[in-house]
């Protein structure tokens, strides 16, 4: 048989993005703790016009225009972690599946810059002149656990903000992972992979303590997932605003129209890391709140002038310079006299 006879091998069809997202979620996607986003973000990717086409006819073009489209209705930080979710698939494709010679057109395109980082606070002096704080409750989380109809958001709520933990944290406790004699929990499984033990302030206790009370000692102590729970602090959320905003009217008062605006359950972790901060050193608050890097939690520490300033006094340097002051002082109260 002649040389340019030789029967060449047969070269792979490129799949479609349809077809490369459909394998993905089945060999890779599944064996990840966020299985669940991944297949959200798939299924938009699936619903665009870009998902009957080979992965190798899809160019950065393309993908910016769809960019552009998102970015009118939609967060930039969104439009982030679907490029990055394709860009993985690409990148997925090239090593894992022989398609070696593919070009990655999400590494073409420019993203947005996301500035996502939030420093709500929980608003804790909400009060109407002439009305008590049994029917006005002082602070915004007491507003929303009163609004709640869920049995199981009030320990949740109460329980993240005392903590730190985040939402998929606080469901996924597990009883046998729940020590109420020493005040703390063990969280086996977390967001950056690493176990972390998270010590119970003694009203996260009380409330976890009485919620457990005659229910199974292994096993979930939760039964709502991390979606449902959002869901119910968003009703729960809008049903406060609204009957303060109801309370207002009634008495002739006018609305903070802070409060309850803008807060995201997340805030919560916010808000129990920046009270846990005044307790811990920085490198002890790594420990409990999970983050690795520790320049993240700069951003908990909320000091007043003044308390850094009593904190300095009362520090050996602050003590030895007042001690080395009073001495000036009696030596030149004993040469007063002398002078004259």
């Amino acid at each position: 048989m002649k040389p340019w006879s030789r029967r060449q091998p047969r070269r792979k069809s490129t799949p479609t993005l349809a077809e490369a997202l459909t394998r993905y979620l089945a060999e890779v996607s599944s064996t990840k703790k966020g299985q669940a986003a991944e297949q959200s973000i798939a299924r938009i990717w699936r619903a665009t016009r870009l998902a009957i086409r080979p992965v190798d006819r899809i160019r950065s073009s393309d993908l910016t225009e769809l960019r552009d489209e998102w970015l009118k209705d939609r967060a930039p930080a969104t439009v982030v972690r679907r490029m990055a979710f394709l860009s993985h698939v690409y990148t997925v494709i090239r090593k894992d599946w022989g398609f070696d010679q593919l070009a990655n057109p999400v590494q073409l395109v420019r993203r947005p810059a996301v500035d996502d980082a939030r420093d709500r606070r929980l608003f804790d002096r909400i009060t109407l002149r002439g009305v008590s704080d049994d029917d006005c409750p002082r602070k915004e989380l007491e507003w929303i656990i009163r609004a709640t109809r869920s049995a199981e958001l009030p320990t949740i709520l109460t329980v993240a903000k005392e903590t730190g933990m985040r939402r998929s944290e606080v469901v996924g406790i597990l009883r046998e992972h729940l020590d109420l004699m020493h005040g703390v929990v063990h969280l086996p499984h977390t967001k950056n992979g690493r176990a972390r033990n998270v010590p119970l302030t003694p009203r996260a206790r009380e409330a976890l303590r009485r919620w457990v009370t005659g229910k199974p000692l292994r096993g979930r102590i939760f039964k709502m997932q991390p979606g449902s729970v959002t869901r119910a602090f968003i009703r729960a959320r809008r049903r406060a605003r609204l009957s303060y905003e109801r309370m207002c009217r009634q008495y002739g008062r006018r609305p903070n129209g802070a409060y309850f605006r803008d807060l995201r359950f997340h805030d919560l972790r916010h808000e129990g890391t920046s009270q846990l901060a005044t307790v811990f050193q920085i490198h002890e608050l790594a420990k409990v709140n999970g983050n690795v890097d520790t320049r993240m939690l700069l951003r908990y520490y909320h000091p007043h002038g003044r308390e850094l300033a009593q904190k300095l006094v009362r520090s050996p340097l602050g003590r030895r310079q007042l001690e080395e002051m009073r001495r000036e002082r009696d030596i030149e109260s004993e040469a007063l006299p002398l002078a004259a």
